[in-house]
Formats: structure tokens, sequence, C-alpha cells
């Protein structure tokens, strides 16, 4: 085993490539580099909020933390979304020996004794922007928007604001701070109430974020509100996306790059025998716009620019490379490990990137990742030689290194497995960006797909259909459901017999990944569910097709639209289904059968009337605005007993409100009025179906105060009534 070179300082944070934990790590790199250290960055790529079953293994990466080689541990605080993994990367960070700093805001999960916190100064920074404004304006008339009322940080920052007034003798009014969300809409809120009169405009405001005062700024745009003329606006953090709004943001940068510096000034110090280094929040700096009469500062603008510029090229580059098709099609591991190479160039400004994969990558069993990894370069001009070591021993890949650099360690896993991960070196302070996220995802699928070309069991699982049965979906296949007709109809004298059709999955390309599989097993099962629950017990149903179930049902009473309509119900409110495809991803016909007719005469006879459903489909498919509205006709199925405002859903598209009713209605065939009727009433019918709710209960459900009201609009759409409705089809 070989020894380190140099001292290892880790860096665990989560989605690394934000533009907070960018600043952070520039300086945690340049100083690490003064002092001959080499950084470890351990982060996750997707850092969902909630739990995630697709991707909740990338947080397998953090078993990192307790690698023995490790001098000294930072936790970028700030990037952890997820309470849960805060618990996680605690537990961890508390079985290890090295001195471990926090470097950010102080987070109840990441708590401890043990730990040292280091951050800048929310009141400090808040309090510079102020005394701006009241030195170099001459401003007194100032009002503040901060964040939620419920959190420190919001609160922080009005301190600052106030310190600032009464240093100058101006006196702090409370009714002059506004609690937002940190978000756009808050911004926008706000400018609204100075837009209509409600709140009198003042001389400046402090927004404690930039994207609050981006929805700010925009909305008093979008009312011919002058900036600097009408109010001066300033914003804080410095998130570089200015130049999308106008007039260019005044802001504040947080010394970030200077705080990681500290970092790893104090953690080198405790390693020197210093027990505890001193720490002085660092100062931030004003990054001038236009939304005050400092005015811009160029070659700031330009930097910013330029970055952009860039990264539109990366992104261009990742749209349309075919990276992805052929690492599906690769055969051996070495030609898919030269193909990651031939599009290295993805992965912007790297010096080297290691493909580390466990010792059973290609094994899909959930067990405990392998104890030995194997890890060799991907760049075709640098040594490729395969390095097997420990998977927590991981310094001998930086041994052919002659400088202290950076080494970033991605998950690389597919549909819960991990297979190992990436590691991209840099020899600058830098950090991968965006585009990175779907070059790992393109060589996972590309693993993946070379796993199950070597996987026999796979192909074993897809033959699952008996002679006769489904044995999936617990029902006939095509032969199986043509001999129950025989016999059904044999049995059968006076009672009618309809014919229903349900086609689902509509437009969807086959994707073979094992998540996609899942999603199409769900669908296929809730689709078979939908059959089932329509055709009674004297009815038979079946599968004929991929995407095509066929079911035969006695019913007295019923009228074909009926039974449609049941059949529909029950797909619309079908969550795992609907969570995956669309409001136009299936369709159900039905149809009386003549006296007679043949098992091929009634498949023909509804297979014409689903035909022209779905090419009402495909028409509507090409209405320039499809998809905005399909996303509101999305939102209506989703809650159908809300209250939507069609201005308010006309502002998420970019449409005016006249518009968006006269599209509404060419697209879809009915008034987005009646669209919202036809939903509740939508529910109720399935509700009455599936639930032994009473009437007053499911038209409280389905959004009705009035019961009777409830009542007249059911009987419209249905003509029966809710009891009536439920003993027919019951």
């Amino acid at each position: 085993m070989s020894k380190k070179k140099r001292m290892i300082f880790g860096v665990v944070g989560a989605e690394v490539n934000s533009i907070e934990q960018r600043e952070i790590l520039k300086g945690v790199i340049s100083q690490a580099q003064s002092c001959n250290i080499d950084i470890v960055v351990i982060s996750n790529i997707y850092n969902t909020s909630n739990y995630n079953a697709d991707v909740n293994c990338e947080n397998q990466i953090y078993d990192l933390i307790l690698s023995p080689e490790f001098d000294a541990l930072i936790v970028l605080s700030e990037s952890f979304v997820n309470e849960e993994l805060q618990q996680n990367i605690c537990q961890l960070l508390l079985q290890q020996t090295v001195p471990v700093l926090i470097v950010g805001s102080r987070l109840q999960n990441l708590d401890h004794p043990n730990f040292r916190y280091i951050n800048t100064s929310d009141e400090n920074d808040i309090e510079d922007i102020t005394n701006h404004l009241i030195e170099e304006h001459g401003f007194t008339d100032i009002d503040i928007l901060t964040g939620y009322d419920f959190i420190d940080i919001s609160h922080y920052r009005v301190n600052g604001y106030r310190k600032a007034l009464e240093s100058h003798g101006i006196e702090f009014d409370e009714k002059k701070v506004y609690y937002g969300d940190f978000w756009m809409n808050s911004g926008q809120a706000l400018a609204k109430r100075y837009i209509n009169g409600e709140l009198p405009y003042p001389q400046a405001i402090v927004c404690a974020n930039d994207y609050m005062a981006y929805g700010l700024i925009d909305e008093l745009l979008e009312h011919h509100v002058v900036l600097p003329d009408r109010m001066t606006v300033i914003g804080y953090e410095y998130v570089c996306e200015r130049f999308l709004h106008s007039p260019l943001l005044t802001t504040y940068q947080r010394n970030r790059e200077k705080l990681g510096e500290s970092a790893v000034q104090i953690l080198y110090g405790v390693l020197q025998g210093d027990p505890k280094p001193a720490f002085t929040p660092p100062k931030g700096k004003i990054i001038f716009g236009t939304s005050c009469t400092c005015g811009k500062y160029r070659m700031q603008l330009h930097e910013e620019l330029k970055n952009a510029r860039i990264k539109k090229q990366y992104d261009t580059w990742n749209l349309f490379n075919q990276m992805e098709q052929k690492l599906t099609v690769s055969t051996t591991l070495e030609e898919l490990i030269k193909i990651i190479g031939d599009f290295q160039f993805l992965v912007r400004y790297v010096q080297n990137i290691y493909l580390c994969l466990y010792e059973h990558w290609f094994d899909c069993t959930p067990d405990i990742p392998d104890e030995f990894i194997t890890c060799r370069s991907v760049i075709p001009w640098m040594d490729q030689t395969p390095i097997v070591m420990q998977r927590l021993r991981f310094s001998e890949m930086f041994a052919d290194s002659d400088i202290p650099s950076a080494y970033y360690f991605s998950p690389l896993f597919f549909n819960g497995h991990m297979f190992g991960h990436i590691v991209l070196k840099y020899e600058k302070p830098d950090t991968y960006d965006d585009v990175f996220r779907n070059w790992m995802k393109s060589v996972s699928n590309g693993l993946e797909f070379l796993r199950m070309k070597n996987d026999i069991q796979y192909l074993l699982q897809c033959r699952n259909l008996s002679e006769h049965h489904d044995t999936m979906l617990n029902m006939y296949n095509e032969n199986g459901l043509r001999n129950a007709f025989q016999s059904m109809m044999a049995s059968t004298k006076e009672t009618n017999v309809y014919v229903l059709m349900l086609r689902v999955c509509l437009n969807r390309s086959d994707n073979f990944s094992e998540t996609a599989k899942k999603h199409k097993i769900k669908a296929l099962l809730n689709a078979a569910d939908a059959v089932k629950n329509c055709c009674h017990s004297s009815g038979i149903c079946g599968r004929m097709g991929e995407n095509t179930f066929l079911c035969f049902i006695k019913h007295d009473a019923a009228t074909a639209d009926m039974i449609a309509d049941k059949c529909t119900n029950m797909m619309l409110f079908s969550e795992d289904y609907m969570e995956q495809y669309d409001l136009d991803s299936f369709c159900c016909a039905a149809a009386l059968m003549p006296e007679g007719c043949t098992y091929t005469q009634a498949e023909e006879l509804v297979a014409q009337l689903l035909e022209d459903k779905i090419h009402e489909i495909t028409v509507r498919r090409t209405h320039p605005h499809y998809s905005a509205l399909l996303s509101i006709r999305q939102q209506i199925y989703n809650q159908p007993q809300s209250v939507f405002s069609l201005e308010e859903l006309g502002k998420q598209q970019f449409l005016s409100t006249n518009y968006l009713r006269k599209i509404y209605k060419d697209c879809f065939g009915t008034s987005f009025h009646q669209e919202c009727i036809n939903v509740r009433v939508s529910m109720a019918r399935h509700l009455l179906l599936t639930t032994s709710m009473n009437i007053s209960a499911i038209a409280e459900k389905c959004g009705y105060d009035d019961s009777k009201y409830f009542m007249r609009q059911f009987v419209a759409a249905t003509d029966c009534t809710p009891s009536q409705y439920r003993k027919l089809l019951g």
C-alpha cells in the first residue's frame, strides 16, 4: 500500500456546482494548494429535497467520509436540503477522528460540540448595503424585503438593516420590513402592492436575496415603472443571473471565496497545534448595476457575459452530441471507456477523469459496496493503467500528481444500484458545471445497457406470458380472451354485451432503462385494474398487444358511453399511472355488440371508435400551444377540488386571459369553465364507484360547498343522480 504524498482535506457538499459552493471551493482549493494539500470533494449530483427511490442511492457516496486518509473535513452546510441526509452526514462525521469544520449556516441536524462553524455575517453585509444607500445616496426612506419570518437568517438580515439606520439617526420602522420566501414571487407580490398604491414607494429597497430582487424589478418593468428613477433596488447574494433582467441589478457579493480560504487556514492551524485559530467573518462587496445610480462596473458585466457565453457553448455541445447513443451500443467495457474518453471535452476544463467501478459493479443485487474498487483514466492521452485499491484508500490515484489538486468524487449509479464513482481532477481552483450531470447520466445508462447485455436473467424475465394467460397482469392474453369469448357468448341469452377497448402509453417511446421498465409495468397494472373494474364478475378481459386491453361486459341498463366514462375515470384518478404519463396518453371506447357479432367483428367495431378518438388526440397535439395547455389541464385534474384563476394560469404560460380562454376551447373542444366542472364530476363518479363515502362527503371532497349545487351539476353531466349512478355502475 503506497503512502500518500500530501495531506488530504475532504470537502463534503451536495450539488457542489451551484454558485454558492463554487465560490467557497475556489477559496478552499487555492488556499489548500498554497499549503501543499490535496482536496477531495464528496458530493451527490441530484440532491433531492425529498426521498426519491430512483436517485437516493447516490448518497452512498458519503460513505467516503469514513476514509482514514483524511486529515481534516470541511462541510458545506447550506448545500444540504434533505434533513434526513443532514442527519446521516452528521453520524458519519462523528465516526471520524479528524477535525471537522462546518462552513455556512448553523443547521440543527449538523449541530454538534465536536464541530466548529464559520460563516460570513448576514447582519454585517446588510448593514454595509444600507450604509451605502444612506451615505452614498443620501436616502432615509428605505424598505427591506427579507425571507421567511420563522427562520433566523431572515432576522439577521433585518438586524443589519436596523443597525445601519439607527447608527445614522434614522428611526427603525417595523412596518417597512416585509417578509417573503426568498423566491421571485415574493418580489412580484411586493411590487404589485407598490404599483396599486397600497404601499408608498420608498427611496430604496434592500432585497435580502437576488431572486426576490429579480421578481421585484421584473414586475415593476412590466408596469413601466422606471428604475432607479422611481426607487433604487439592491439585492444580496450575487447569483450571477443579472444579465437576464432589466435594469441590471446592483447587488452584494458575500465573500465566500475568502470564507473557503479561512476554512483551510483554520484546519491547517489546528493540525499545526493551534487549538482554535482566530476567525473574523470576511467582508463582501457591492456589485454595481443600473438599479441604482452608481452605474454598472463594465468589467464585472463583461465577465458575467463571458461566462454565460461559455455555458451556452457547452449547453449546445451537450444538446447535439451522440455520446449516449454510442454508449448504449457498446459491447465491452473497453469500448465503453473509449467512447467516454471521446466525449471528455463535455466536462469543462478538467485535467483528468477517472472511472472507478466496484469489483462486482455488474451484479445488481442490493448489497454493501465492494471493499475494492478499480479506477482508470478515460482520457486517451493519459496513463490508462487500471489501479485496484481499497475503496476508502484512494490516495494511490493521486500518486502521479506532482502538484496538489482537487478531486471531485461523484456517484455513478442506475435505478438504485451503485456502480462506483467518477473522479474529476482539477489542477486549478475550479468546479464542473450543469452539463456534467447529463454526462454522468449518459455514462450510467451506458454501463446499465452493457450490464443487461450480459445478464441472461434479464432476458429470461422478458418472457412472462403463458399460452393463454398474461401472468404479470393476471388476466387473459389474446389467445385466452378469444377462447373465453366463445364460452361467454354461448351462455348469454337476453343480456346486452358491450365491448370496451383501452389503449395506454400513447406517443411514449420505449425506454429500456430499469426505471422506465418499472414505470411501464405500473402503468400496465393500473390499466389492467381499470378494465377489470369495468368488467364485473360476469365479464371477461385481457391484454391484446403491448399496450391495448379488451373487455367484454354484460350489462342490461348501462350505455356504451357510461362504460367508457367509467374506464376513463378509473385511469384519470390512478395516481401511479398519472405520475408518469399525461392526460392524453390513454384512450378508451365502448360499443354495444350487435346480435350474432363475432370476436373479430367486435374487436374491429370498437377499434375503429378508438382510432377516431386517438386521431382527435393526434390532431390536438399539433396545436401550437399544446404543451402549455396540457400543463394547465393537468393542474386542473391534479387538484379537482381547487378553484383556478384563468388569469394566474395564463401568467404561468405567458398568455393573456382572453387568448387562453379561446385557445383552450379550440384545443380541447370545451371551455375552461366547463372543464373545471367536468373534472369535479369525474372525480365524484370515481369516488362513487371506488368508495363507500356518502353523497355529502363526496360533494365536499370534490370542492362543492353546496351539495344541492353539486347534485344539479352531476345530473346535468350524467343524466342520473349520484345514487342512481352508483347503483347502476357500482
